[in-house]
C-alpha cells in the first residue's frame, strides 16, 4: 500500500517507509562493518538507491527482502573495494534457535565469579571463532536468519539461492557452531560443579 502510494506520488509514504525500516536495516549493516558512521552512512545510501528504484518496484519479492538485498549490495561493495575487513559478526543474543534451549539453560547461572566469567568469555570467543569460519554464504544466511528473523524464503530471495540451498546453509552453519562449542559447554559446566 505505501509502495503503491509512493509509485502514485505521495513523498510522504516513503517516509514511513524509512520510519519503518530504518534501524533494521542499520543494525544489519553494523553487523557486518561494526562501525556506526559507516553503517549510518551505507543506510542513508541504501535508502537513497531505494527511493530511486522504487517507482521500478515489480512487487516480485516483499518490500524488506528487496531492501535487505539493496543493503547486502552495498555492504559488499564496501568491503571488495578495501574500505574494511568483512566481518560478518553475529551477536550472541537470539542464539537459543542455533545452540538449542537445553544449552542456554545450561548456562543460566553460570557467572558468578572471575573463573566463571572467564567461561564465559572463552565460550563467546569459541562461539564467535566458530561463525568466523563458516563461508561466507552460511555466515550471511545465519545473521539474515538470526539477527534480522528473516524467513528462509526472505533470505533466499535477498541471497538470490535457492531455498533448500538457505536450509542447507543455515542447518550446516548450526551444527558448525554446535560441535564447536560443545565442548567448551561441557567444560563450563564441570568447571562450574569442580
Amino acid at each position: 500500500m505505501l509502495i503503491r502510494s509512493f509509485c502514485d506520488g505521495e513523498l510522504r509514504a516513503f517516509e514511513v517507509l524509512v520510519i519503518k525500516y530504518q534501524r533494521r536495516v542499520a543494525a544489519a549493516i553494523n553487523a557486518s562493518v561494526h562501525n556506526n558512521g559507516v553503517a549510518e552512512e551505507l543506510t542513508q545510501e541504501t535508502f537513497l538507491r531505494a527511493y530511486r528504484s522504487l517507482p521500478g518496484f515489480r512487487f516480485e519479492s516483499g518490500f524488506a527482502t528487496w531492501l535487505y538485498a539493496i543493503a547486502r549490495n552495498l555492504v559488499t561493495s564496501y568491503h571488495r573495494d578495501g574500505h574494511g575487513k568483512a566481518d560478518n559478526r553475529i551477536s550472541l543474543d537470539g542464539m537459543e534457535e542455533t545452540l538449542g534451549l537445553a544449552a542456554t539453560e545450561r548456562l543460566q547461572g553460570i557467572v558468578d565469579g572471575p573463573e566463571e566469567l572467564l567461561a564465559e568469555q572463552q565460550l563467546a570467543a569459541g562461539i564467535q571463532r566458530s561463525i568466523d569460519g563458516l563461508s561466507t554464504p552460511m555466515k550471511d544466511a545465519l545473521m539474515l536468519r538470526e539477527e534480522e528473523g528473516l524467513s528462509y524464503a526472505q533470505i533466499a530471495e535477498s541471497m538470490e539461492l535457492p531455498l533448500n540451498t538457505v536450509r542447507s546453509n543455515i542447518f550446516r552453519a548450526r551444527a558448525t557452531i554446535a560441535d564447536a562449542i560443545r565442548p567448551l559447554l561441557d567444560r563450563t559446566i564441570t568447571q562450574r560443579f569442580l
